[in-house]
């Protein structure tokens, strides 16, 4: 009732309908071993946990192989399938030694269908072999920031020293939406490719999260005996964008809707309208005394970018 009181006081009349308490956001319960939920526009880790806790990404692995690849090559570069692809074994889209597939059709392949032998054809094609494209994914790694990430292979099959994090997965995330070639596949819920010189064949994609959550636009999904189910999701509503990183889960998709829901229901028109009381120090400290702690750390945080930039909700 006091907080009432106070933001009552604090909001003049013509903002009436704007909301008077900062609502409750409780962190949902989810099966994951690993998380976190992240807003892109605001910079802000919303919630998180053991998000430094290394473990096996699986699939999620191919958004390192994919950023490679886009930074080395063209779309319309020719590849040549190798024996060594043809092999690769679990998920494939059948590629036959000696066959000529496209990079675009090849990132296709590797983003939608999640192919390991796309994922093999692509690093040889980048780096001469795959001993060497793993090099290069470690070191752009380290480029990046990741310091908790190691790769053993461009596929993301269980492998000794291949692992990585939820928080390393953001940064690598971050960076492969960037590029509107991996944004536009991330998005994409079918595949239509053409396997050597046979007719074109329609592939499902592995997420299908996109299909199921209201504003989904990506990214990655993965599973193995060892990762369990992996995903890293994107949605963006009404121009914010949030990412959810989730591993180790029983059910990634259902963890990722709880995490983002959660994530889209703070940064509310309340807690905006509170950052400018921020500058007077009584006011800022009837603020601290009866705000909840998140609510008062992400008013104190678009206190800051407001002070840096141009605030993104305006």
């Amino acid at each position: 009732m006091v907080l009432l009181l106070i933001l009552a006081l604090a909001f003049p009349p013509a903002a009436s309908h704007v909301p008077l308490v900062v609502p409750e956001t409780p962190v949902p319960d989810v099966s994951a071993r690993s998380w976190l939920v992240f807003d892109d526009g605001y910079e802000y880790n919303i919630a998180s946990q053991r998000s430094q806790s290394r473990a096996a990404m699986a699939s999620t692995t191919k958004l390192m192989t994919a950023l490679l690849v886009v930074e080395a090559t063209n779309p319309g570069d020719l590849v040549t399938i190798s024996r060594r692809a043809e092999a690769t074994g679990h998920k494939q889209v059948r590629l036959r030694q000696g066959d000529v597939w496209t990079v675009g059709e090849l990132l296709e392949a590797l983003m939608v269908v999640s192919a390991n032998d796309a994922a093999v054809a692509l690093a040889e094609h980048v780096a001469g072999d795959v001993g060497s494209f793993v090099a290069r994914m470690n070191e752009r790694a380290g480029d990046l920031g990741m310091a908790d990430t190691a790769y053993a292979n461009p596929h993301g099959l269980d492998a000794a020293g291949h692992y990585t994090t939820a928080r390393d997965l953001l940064v690598l995330s971050r960076r492969v939406m960037e590029s509107s070639i991996l944004a536009g596949l991330a998005t994409q819920q079918e595949a239509t490719l053409v396997t050597g010189d046979g007719p074109a064949t329609e592939w499902a994609s592995t997420n299908e999260f996109l299909g199921d959550y209201d504003g989904a636009i990506g990214l990655k999904t993965g599973w193995t005996s060892q990762a369990r189910d992996v995903l890293v999701a994107v949605a963006e509503r009404n121009g914010r964008r949030l990412y959810a990183v989730v591993m180790g889960s029983r059910n990634a998709a259902a963890d990722a809707a709880l995490l983002l829901e959660h994530g889209f229901a703070v940064f509310g028109p309340a807690e905006r309208r509170l950052v400018s009381f921020m500058e007077d120090p009584q006011e800022a400290a009837l603020l601290r005394q009866y705000l909840p702690a998140d609510a008062l750390a992400r008013i104190v945080h678009l206190r800051g970018i407001n002070k840096r930039e141009t605030a993104p909700w305006e």
